[in-house]
């Protein structure tokens, strides 16, 4: 690891990459929602898979029960998803800090941490602290093509 450290000072192709996100003011326009990573690109640390699967969750449970009326139903997902979509990414700042140290002394810090039972046993039961959300229960699925044709509105909506 020293060998490969002292040897960046003289690389000639060098490659750095950033870990970064960029913040959507609003997850939806006109017709279009944003999901997962694109809509909250959560952390480094593991909660965007988790955090994409409960916004699937939500955006179809909102899209199944406003049939015709997809703005409110994108409305309403963001507004129940994004205060915790930013309490983890808080989280994943944190993370991509530790994770991608800037200094020989944090990579240190960093790679003995990352070696010790206990502390590996704190970072998870820390990360699972304040990872729960209150969903909405969604009643199941009209049953058949009729009941969802019912459902539908009578004539195009024109979203744009």
């Amino acid at each position: 690891m020293d060998r490969l450290l002292d040897s960046l000072d003289t690389a000639d192709d060098l490659y750095f990459d950033s870990i970064s996100r960029a913040d959507s003011p609003t997850w939806s326009t006109g017709r279009i929602a944003l999901l997962g990573d694109a809509a909250c690109g959560a952390t480094i640390g593991g909660m965007g898979t988790g955090t994409a699967i409960l916004g699937a969750y939500v955006l179809a449970g909102e899209l199944s029960r406003s049939p015709g009326d997809h703005r409110g139903a994108f409305r309403r997902y963001e507004s129940l998803l994004r205060a915790y979509a930013q309490e983890r990414q808080k989280g994943g700042d944190r993370t991509g800090r530790f994770l991608a140290p800037s200094s020989r002394l944090g990579l240190r810090l960093r790679n003995t941490a990352l070696s010790r039972r206990r502390v590996l046993a704190w970072m998870l039961r820390t990360a699972k602290e304040g990872t729960t959300l209150a969903l909405p229960d969604y009643p199941d699925r009209p049953a058949n093509s009729t009941e969802l044709a019912a459902n539908r509105p009578s004539k195009p909506v024109n979203s744009v």
